[in-house]
């Protein structure tokens, strides 16, 4: 390739993003807007559940054990119903995802030491949230069924341990459990997978549009040159943008940073690099923008949910669904992201994704670069 023809594209190329301020402005703050969307949007906590209690017993037990599920950040008893069709009715209306049907005798039965059945009515039609709902139950159960246990055996003068085994429990890397660590960090492969892509395709289509890319036909660029020098200035631009994005991310969540600056600036210049890249590889087989953003849609934004590792594991994926993720970037990125800013680790923590990532901006560059030749837009 020849560097001087390369530089000429890429200076022809940089005057024609100057000179559109509009796609200027939109490249520089649409990622922000899209971090701060998905960032406050997305939650995967379950905290001040609506929830209905049909309290058949009305004893100072059931109150009791209706408050213990109250006083907890996961439910708030808003509705007390008086019928049991009322309670499927709440649910069938969608006005809540919760029912607790306390039944009669609930309180005699704990003071004659026998089991008292509670049974929680619940909306499994979101599995999400019903197994938060399922799994809190559980637990507020257990602990109320252990101080039950507890204070009859200190009634019967017996001292006991009622948790022989006792676990100490200790969370690497997120040790608060907080929801921005993990949305945050899954997002930013997310946001520049759904907008670069779309920027970048639109550069040859436009050319094709306008008949500019004529000028082209009769020069003596090569493909390889004439990608690479299109694509350079989207790499450098859009690479220092989405770096301030990372940065900006990291201060205004609150998210740690423990490992190496210059590894994480390389991993977003290389993700940059592959997204621009695929952007490139829409725009040569697409001959006006509404396809090539259509295209861009459904190839890139999509596969970013879906197969980014971002919000959901990949390992819960059938082995072919898995594999298929690799035809894009943003599970290398993920990867990367979470092993450099949450767990410190160097180089030798992420090599597999580092390589993964080099090898696709070669692999994508390259089979950009040869469908500008067979499609002859060269």
């Amino acid at each position: 390739m020849n560097a001087k023809r390369i530089l000429i594209i890429m200076k022809w190329e940089f005057v024609h993003l100057i000179r559109d301020p509009l796609s200027l402005i939109i490249s520089l703050f649409m990622p922000f807007f899209m971090l701060f969307l998905f960032g406050y949007s997305m939650c995967f906590e379950l905290k001040e559940m609506p929830t209905a209690v049909f309290d058949m017993d009305h004893s100072s037990a059931s109150r009791d054990y209706i408050e213990k599920i109250n006083s907890t950040q996961y439910f708030n008893t808003k509705y007390h119903l008086k019928s049991y069709e009322e309670a499927i009715s709440c649910l069938d209306r969608g006005i809540t995802k919760l029912v607790i049907v306390v039944p009669s005798h609930f309180g005699r039965n704990l003071k004659e030491n026998k089991p008292a059945i509670v049974q929680p009515l619940v909306d499994a039609s979101f599995i999400n949230s019903a197994q938060f709902i399922v799994n809190y139950l559980h637990g507020i159960n257990a602990t109320y069924s252990s101080n039950i246990i507890a204070d009859y055996i200190n009634k019967q003068g017996v001292s006991i341990d009622l948790e022989p085994v006792k676990m100490s429990l200790r969370t690497w890397y997120n040790q608060s459990l907080r929801d921005y660590t993990f949305t945050i960090t899954g997002m930013y492969s997310v946001v520049m997978m759904g907008f670069i892509p779309l920027l970048s395709a639109l550069a040859i289509v436009r050319e094709k549009e306008s008949g500019s890319i004529q000028q082209i036909f009769v020069s003596p660029v090569k493909p390889q040159e004439y990608i690479a020098g299109k694509m350079l200035p989207y790499v450098i631009f859009l690479g220092l943008d989405n770096m301030l994005v990372v940065l900006f991310g990291v201060w205004w969540f609150d998210i740690p940073f423990r490992g190496s600056f210059l590894l994480l600036m390389w991993g977003v210049f290389m993700m940059v690099f592959a997204t621009v890249a695929l952007g490139f590889l829409i725009s040569t087989f697409t001959k006006n923008q509404l396809t090539a953003m259509l295209i861009g849609i459904v190839f890139t934004l999509m596969p970013a949910f879906i197969f980014g590792d971002s919000i959901s594991p990949l390992v819960n994926m059938p082995e072919g669904w898995q594999l298929y993720a690799a035809l894009f970037p943003a599970r290398f990125f993920t990867g990367l992201c979470r092993a450099v800013m949450l767990r410190g680790a160097g180089l030798e923590g992420c090599w597999k994704d580092a390589l993964s990532l080099v090898v696709y901006c070669i692999a994508i560059f390259s089979v950009a670069s040869f469908s500008v030749k067979k499609n002859k837009i060269m």
